[in-house]
Formats: C-alpha cells, structure tokens, sequence
C-alpha cells in the first residue's frame, strides 16, 4: 500500500511541476525543454544507480554503461537545443552554435548502434536465434492446423 501511495503522489508532484512549468514559461518549446532535461537528469541518476548495483564485468553492466552514455549524449543535446532558443541562437548569432547539438544526437545514435550490433552478436552467440526460428515453426505449424480445421469445420 505504502508503494502504490508513494507512486501517486509521485505523479501528483510531476503533474503538478509540469503544470508549474508550463504556467510560468510562455514559450512552449522552452519549457518542453526544462521538461525534457529534468527527464533526462532523472534518468542519468537512475542508470549510474544500476551501473553500481551490477556486476563488474557483466555483459549486462557493460550495455547499461552504453545506455548512459547514450542519455549523456541526449541529455547534452536537449541543454544544447534549450539553451539555443532561450538564447535565440537563430535569430541573433550565427546558425554554427546549432551544430554541436547535431553532433551530440548524432553520438547518442552512433553509441545506440553500437550496442545494438553488440546485443545482435550476443545473442548468435547464445544460440537464441536458433530457438526464435524453432519458436516460428512451433508457431506456423499451429496456424497450419487451425487453418485446415477451419476448412473441415
């Protein structure tokens, strides 16, 4: 009980900043961006939480490091954007200083492929691809059946 109340007024309080946030800052774009940087302060402080709570060495600890890199890089380019337009980058100094926000989504990204081809090589090592394909066949063999009782019935 204390758990379900505790995450009711959790979202109580979120609601409340956010309609706090959106009351005070005029500009909607600014204050999705104050939205979107206290999210992401958030979800860096959870995941440096479960990198110490993990096994050193664990393929899993090593993805989780790769996931806060990728929320660092993120979360640099959500400060980069709202500061370019608290700032009013686009109308008031050169274009250039939107260009290293590019640069910070576009390591989040590469970071995110990285680790994707690592989790894919994992997983043909482990020889779950092998047991997927049994899964589809389990599966089609099944439609097949009911398919044929369909057409006896």
């Amino acid at each position: 009980m204390d758990k379900k109340l505790a995450a009711i007024l959790g979202l109580i309080a979120v609601a409340s900043g956010l309609v706090v946030i959106f009351r005070v800052i005029v500009d909607t774009e600014i204050a999705i961006g104050f939205v979107t940087v206290s999210f992401g302060v958030l979800a860096v402080i959870w995941t440096t939480m479960a990198i110490g709570a993990l096994s050193k060495g664990s393929s899993l600890r090593k993805h989780t490091t790769n996931f806060l890199y990728c929320l660092l890089f993120i979360l640099l380019f959500s400060i980069w954007h709202t500061i370019s337009k608290l700032l009013r980058w686009r109308e008031t100094v050169n274009e250039m200083l939107l260009y290293p926000g590019y640069v910070f989504i576009t390591m989040a990204f590469l970071i995110f492929v990285v680790t994707a081809y690592q989790i894919l090589t994992m997983s043909k090592e482990f020889g779950f691809e092998l047991q997927a394909q049994d899964i589809r066949k389990v599966i089609e063999q099944k439609k097949a059946r009911r398919k044929r009782k369909s057409i006896r019935d």
